[in-house]
Parts: C-alpha cells; sequence; structure tokens
C-alpha cells in the first residue's frame, strides 16, 4: 500500500461506503441492538459533524463488515446453522440497510476478483473464504444479498479500543492523532487472529 493509495479510485470507494454506513449507524442511534456496535456509541456518532464524520470515513479501510459472509452456494441438503437474528429494525431503516448490505457484498464480490491484496484488507485474513467469493456467479451473489442485512455489522465492533478511539480522535480535531487512529485499524486487518470457532482474538493494546 503505497502513501497515496487512500487517494485513489478505490480510496475514492472505500471513502463512499464507509460514509454510507456511519449514516446506517446514526439512523440507529436509538435503537437496544443494531449493528453490532453499543448504543452509546452509536449515540455519540449521532452527535458528531459532517466534518469530523467525514475524517472518520477516510480510514483506508472498510469499517462495515459481515459477521458471517452470506452463503453464496445452495445448500446441499444441510440447513443452515441456526444462529441468533438481529432484532427487528424500523422500516426506514430496515430498507436502507438491505440496500446498503447488497451494494457492499457486490463490492466485496468484485473486489475478490480483481485485487485479492485488497479484498484481505477490507475482510480480514481468515475471515471469510476470498475463492469462494470470487467463483461465484452473479446470480448465488444476487441470491446471498438476500440474506446479507442480518449479517451487516460494524467492522471490529468487538475490539474495545478501536471505536471509541475513532470517535475521540473525530471529537478532537488533532489531524495528527486522527491520522495515527485511522492507520490503526489498518493494523488491525492484518494482525487480527481468528480461532477456529468463536468470536476473533485480538492481540493485546499496548498503553
Amino acid at each position: 500500500m503505497t502513501a497515496k493509495w487512500p487517494e485513489t479510485r478505490r480510496g475514492a470507494e472505500l471513502y463512499g461506503l464507509n460514509r454510507e454506513f456511519l449514516e446506517l449507524l446514526r439512523d440507529g442511534a436509538r435503537e437496544p441492538e443494531v449493528f453490532g456496535l453499543a448504543a452509546p456509541l452509536r449515540q455519540r456518532l449521532a452527535g458528531l459533524s459532517p466534518a469530523q464524520l467525514d475524517n472518520i470515513a477516510r480510514t483506508p479501510c472498510l469499517l462495515a463488515s459481515f459477521s458471517v459472509l452470506p452463503p453464496t452456494r445452495p445448500a446441499r441438503g444441510v440447513a443452515e446453522p441456526a444462529g441468533q437474528r438481529p432484532a427487528p429494525m424500523p422500516a426506514p431503516l430496515a430498507e436502507a440497510s438491505r440496500l446498503f448490505a447488497a451494494s457492499l457484498l457486490a463490492w466485496l464480490w468484485h473486489t475478490a476478483r480483481e485485487d485479492r491484496l485488497l479484498a484481505v484488507l477490507c475482510m480480514g485474513p481468515g475471515l471469510h473464504d476470498l475463492d469462494g467469493l470470487a467463483a461465484a456467479p452473479f446470480g448465488e451473489l444476487q441470491r446471498a444479498a438476500v440474506m446479507a442485512t442480518e449479517h451487516l455489522e460494524a467492522r471490529f465492533c468487538r475490539h474495545p479500543r478501536l471505536w471509541p478511539d475513532l470517535l475521540r480522535a473525530a471529537a478532537s480535531g488533532d489531524t495528527q492523532l486522527m491520522a495515527i487512529t485511522r492507520l490503526s485499524a489498518v493494523q488491525l486487518t492484518l494482525v487480527q487472529r481468528v480461532p477456529l470457532h468463536g468470536s476473533p482474538s485480538w492481540p493485546a493494546t499496548k498503553h
């Protein structure tokens, strides 16, 4: 990744996806449980200015993710395991979430085919089957998009520090702190460890 990478077309696409997702988080600020991010953090996001949100959105990796990549191939006689379904959303938020989740899945599919390094940066090493996603026909991708919304979440929402740090840096107006915090998100994409079972584990945070 070069120093000017965020200024490329891909960087502009990432910014657009991040900015749209931040608006979803703000729209869901009063909901008890949406997108995996704690309500107090969503409420703090709702209080930020457009310029402060722009600063967060310029993080050079995706801030939205899927807790489980929606299956792009039909099940072969085996039912998918039943997981905990997300709480119902108000109709306008649910519709906006469906559109965003379908757009995000299509963008990841295209990126997995065209730029594997960027796909790893955006999806995380070991989190999802990149080859399976890249090989999926577009028709199967459309089917998967129907189920994508229930798996949509804020990326790193289970990390203890990243989202609080992003909010704090954006509110501070300190450009150097904001730049350092953005880079810490990129670092997490590279060092994230995913066990065979359970949630991702994270390296110990140094203070």
